[in-house]
């Protein structure tokens, strides 16, 4: 694709993003060629080389699955300007979740005063004492739906245990357990057949089985994929890397309620603002 142009960047995170990690600030890559734009950010905490990795592989033609889905971005960015069109121009980007790292009432109180109808929560080492505070909040919200992602950090027996208590109702308000455990694990299986839960995949996608009730699919990392149900989140990446996702799950039609919603997590910057404020609908820039 020829000679790149790199602009480093670091995005300050209002709060702890995961459970893997509690940094605060994020460094990564934009990408420019002659034509397109790309956005480059990794999660080494999640398993993802480090930036300087990626941008020797980039420097070199080596195409690790990152480099190569910016690759992806630069190129579709770079026709659209030669068209000299919008990249979604005639396509609808779904709504999305409210994307909360920081579980409170205050927080809640805020993300369904601004119109969301569905959050994602982080759940800690264990998710019984998550699950227990989640139980507490459904009463204040009834008509809220729970998307509670793991990342890997669950005790299959800690939240057998807690939801073995729950009544039928108050499992219908989760909508997903995402990557509660390994995928590859006994414990995976047994959860899915035990938990009387909706369970989601996000990594390891490539390898999962046909029969994976969500996929959730960070297009900075991942192509896309069909499924029973497909749930397109960003990366928690630069606002560039926001809208490639918004725009993948566009052109894919994706109906469910994703996460493309994640730039108020940082503090504001030119970028920032321009995707607008804290709402379910996404501002095409």
């Amino acid at each position: 694709m020829g000679d790149f142009w790199i602009s480093n960047y670091e995005l300050r995170a209002l709060g702890v993003l995961n459970s893997k990690t509690t940094r605060r600030i994020y460094a990564g890559a934009l990408v420019r060629n002659d034509s397109g734009f790309g956005c480059l950010h990794t999660w080494p905490e999640l398993g993802d080389p480090t930036l300087a990795e990626c941008l020797v592989d980039l420097a070199h033609g080596q195409e690790s699955s990152i480099v190569r889905r910016t690759l992806d971005c630069i190129r579709a960015d770079g026709r659209a300007r030669e068209e000299n069109c919008s990249l979604f121009e005639g396509l609808q980007v779904p709504s999305s979740h409210a994307t909360l790292p920081l579980l409170n009432e205050s927080v809640l109180s805020e993300a369904v005063e601004r119109g969301f109808t569905y959050v994602k929560v982080k759940g800690g080492k264990g998710g019984g004492l998550d699950l227990r505070r989640i139980r507490l909040m459904m009463s204040m919200y009834p008509d809220l739906k729970w998307r509670i992602d793991f990342n890997e950090n669950g005790d299959v027996g800690e939240l057998l245990e807690e939801l073995s208590s729950w009544s039928e109702p108050e499992k219908a308000a989760i909508d997903f357990l995402e990557d509660p455990v390994p995928y590859f694990s006994n414990d995976w299986e047994r959860l899915v057949k035990e938990s009387g839960l909706t369970i989601g995949l996000d990594r390891n996608l490539e390898k999962a089985s046909s029969d994976i009730e969500v996929q959730v699919i960070k297009p900075a990392v991942q192509k896309m994929k069909s499924g029973r149900r497909v749930v397109v989140t960003s990366y928690m990446d630069h606002p560039v890397g926001q809208a490639f996702a918004a725009w993948e799950a566009a052109r894919a039609e994706v109906k469910e309620i994703c996460g493309l919603q994640t730039h108020r997590l940082f503090e504001g910057n030119v970028f920032i603002e321009a995707l607008g404020d804290f709402s379910p609908e996404f501002k095409v820039p």
